[in-house]
């Protein structure tokens, strides 16, 4: 078995490296706090632009983690599932469907910075990036493309322990 994530994160020269990938380790809710600060329509866009960007180079990570793993699916979910705690990004629960990918996500440190930063509920959902890394993992685990929705937030919500749940649905 390959080393965690955890395991292979190296601190050198005031940087935190995977390998070639290097990663930054920040507080949610300075984080959350200007996104909450925006307008609703730069919010939006930023949001979008955020899964986008998450997607395209979280994928280019899925590919690489693909490889090592020799293109065992059940692996790589595990693998993302594994490296999304390793990273501070929740606790992930990942089940494949007839029609996809469903994830339900606990401790969303999104809808923790959302909550420490802004004054109410997010009227949208918030977790962009987890988006964009499912879309990653659809895009290697599902024929003919995905599409991928956030169909409920935390951040939306007044219970704390209340997952945040995604749908990756095949286009095929």
């Amino acid at each position: 078995m390959s080393p965690s994530l955890r395991e292979r994160l190296s601190w050198q020269d005031g940087a935190v490296h995977d390998g070639p990938r290097r990663y930054l380790m920040m507080r949610p809710d300075v984080l959350m706090g200007a996104v909450a600060a925006l307008d609703d329509a730069a919010r939006a866009a930023l949001l979008a632009a955020w899964a986008e960007t998450t997607r395209m180079h979280g994928g280019a990570s899925l590919q690489a983690y693909a490889q090592q793993l020799g293109g065992d699916a059940d692996a790589l979910i595990a693998a993302t599932v594994a490296a999304a705690a390793d990273l501070g990004w929740g606790s992930w629960a990942l089940q494949r469907e007839p029609w996809g990918l469903s994830l339900q996500v606990v401790n969303s440190p999104f809808v923790t910075g959302w909550r420490a930063a802004a004054a109410q509920a997010a009227l949208r959902p918030v977790c962009a990036p987890v988006r964009g890394m499912l879309a990653a993992l659809g895009a290697a685990l599902l024929p003919g493309g995905t599409s991928v929705a956030e169909t409920d937030c935390a951040a939306q919500h007044d219970d704390p322990s209340c997952p945040c749940r995604f749908e990756a649905r095949s286009a095929a």
